[in-house]
């Protein structure tokens, strides 16, 4: 069993039903839908493939909607691009006309206002990198540091200003308004950069949907802290990270972002061009495949696929190696240690704890763990157990959303009136599908009284079989 979780970005590459079925075949466990393309069409129907796919294969895979948030764009040229020379001088404006070698329009309306002396301006993800050289009456006037081709509507970034930018844009509420609709099971925030954005997008979305934020600007890494305290999950956002920071500090940021995310106790995803060769190579490089094994000996929950699933040549296949490459590193396990995790309800934490713990000390190659809004599974699973969590829960909300904790296979369970009935339904399934044998032990996990959000505050050791054994003579 692979306990990092995959999440495939959707796109053209995978646009039929046909498609689809084969990424969940490879082994995905969350779908992404990414709001910077398509239409609300297009995401309705890979919801509608997504979900498809996953009753035929009898295992859930979640649907993450990624909003775009309030990134910045250059706007147009002659042409559809234009060359800046290194050492040249352009003026930025935040006009919306078609710009040109020497002036270059900005979607910014307080361009001239937030932007000093000094500051650096980064155009089409770090490629092209320009100096202001001083702020005029209707422009900025800047020196090209580096430079190379600026085609229409590429990003642009300014690492050194604070901006004026709304943490939601129009575009962003019509299109989370539209995820309530199809009933996303995670929401991704981009752009964040303090726990109130995390707290504005929670307001419209579905009451209790997990939000991930996407920590993609040194400000956001700066506050990582409240942003965990707040947020259900961090994505290490390694493209625009890696615009806002130099390059070679991402190893030292990533680990770092993915130790506090863990320590949090929320999920940890690690995300960007971790295979990006094969969007249009049948076989990964060396160097990506490192990458990937370092993500999960970090501890990551999921690393994640974008362009070389939703764009590239060879979608399933690049999942496939994804698959391989995670089961692999995993049997020389974790490097993981997460301590006491005070501030999710002590008691759960604390029974959480003592489970695996258990499981550990008696070489138990199971737990059992029964949830309604999947925290218990969720703790269990930040707590780096060698043994299989099985999570069951009769919610179908936490079912789907379980398949991105790592080291987590959901399980859908009717209610039973009390808890030995559910203990016993659960021994019964464990045995019959093969995942226990009779006579093994496992801790069963769970929170009384049953079918409420109780904290978690049972913990049983059991034998497969127990239900079956006559009682003892009374002496």
């Amino acid at each position: 069993m692979r306990r990092t979780k995959i999440i495939a970005t959707v796109g053209p590459a995978v646009a039929s039903a046909e498609g689809i079925d084969k990424l969940v075949a490879a082994g995905i466990d969350v779908a992404r839908l990414n709001f910077s393309h398509g239409t609300h069409n297009t995401h309705r129907q890979f919801a509608e493939w997504v979900r498809a796919a996953s009753d035929a294969h009898g295992r859930p895979v979640a649907l993450l909607q990624d909003i775009q948030g309030p990134k910045l764009r250059v706007g147009t040229f002659p042409g559809g691009s234009i060359t800046l020379a290194p050492d040249s001088v352009v003026s930025l404006v935040p006009d919306r006309i078609e710009g040109s070698a020497a002036i270059i329009p900005v979607d910014y309306e307080y361009l001239l206002d937030d932007i000093d002396d000094g500051h650096e301006i980064l155009l089409d993800d770090g490629l092209i990198r320009l100096l202001v050289e001083a702020v005029e009456t209707d422009s900025l006037r800047a020196r090209v540091m580096l430079g190379g081709e600026l085609s229409d509507h590429k990003g642009v970034a300014f690492p050194d200003s604070m901006l004026r930018v709304p943490a939601v844009t129009d575009k962003d509420r019509s299109d989370l308004e539209f995820g309530r609709e199809l009933g996303v099971d995670f929401v991704a925030a981009s752009f964040v950069r303090r726990a109130d954005d995390i707290d504005e997008v929670r307001s419209l979305v579905v009451e209790n949907t997990p939000i991930i934020a996407k920590i993609e600007l040194a400000s956001a890494y700066a506050n990582l802290d409240e942003i965990l305290a707040t947020a259900q999950g961090a994505m290490v956002a390694r493209g625009d990270l890696g615009v806002q920071m130099p390059l070679q500090k991402i190893p030292l940021v990533q680990a770092d972002i993915l130790e506090r995310t863990n320590e949090a106790g929320v999920l940890s995803i690690t995300a960007t061009e971790m295979l990006d060769s094969m969007t249009s190579s049948p076989r990964p490089t060396r160097a990506e495949v490192t990458d990937v094994a370092n993500a999960v000996m970090s501890g990551t929950d999921a690393v994640m696929l974008s362009g070389e699933t939703a764009v590239g040549k060879y979608p399933a296949r690049t999942v496939e190696y994804m698959d391989r490459i995670c089961r692999e590193v995993e049997t020389a396990g974790v490097r993981v240690s997460v301590d006491f995790l005070e501030s999710h309800r002590t008691f759960s934490s604390a029974t959480a704890k003592a489970a695996v713990e258990a499981a550990v000390n008696l070489d138990l190659g199971t737990i059992a763990a029964f949830t309604e809004s999947g925290a218990t599974a969720r703790l269990l699973s930040k707590y780096r157990p060698p043994a299989s969590i099985i999570a069951f829960t009769a919610e179908p909300d936490t079912y789907r959303r379980m398949a991105l904790y790592w080291g987590v296979t959901p399980q859908m369970q009717e209610r039973r009136d009390s808890t030995d009935l559910m203990l016993a339904a659960a021994e019964k399934f464990l045995e019959k599908s093969g995942l226990c044998e009779v006579g093994e032990g496992l801790v069963m996990v769970a929170g009384t009284p049953p079918n409420i959000q109780a904290s978690t505050n049972l913990m049983k050791l059991h034998i497969i079989g127990e239900r079956n054994r006559a009682p003892l003579p009374r002496s």
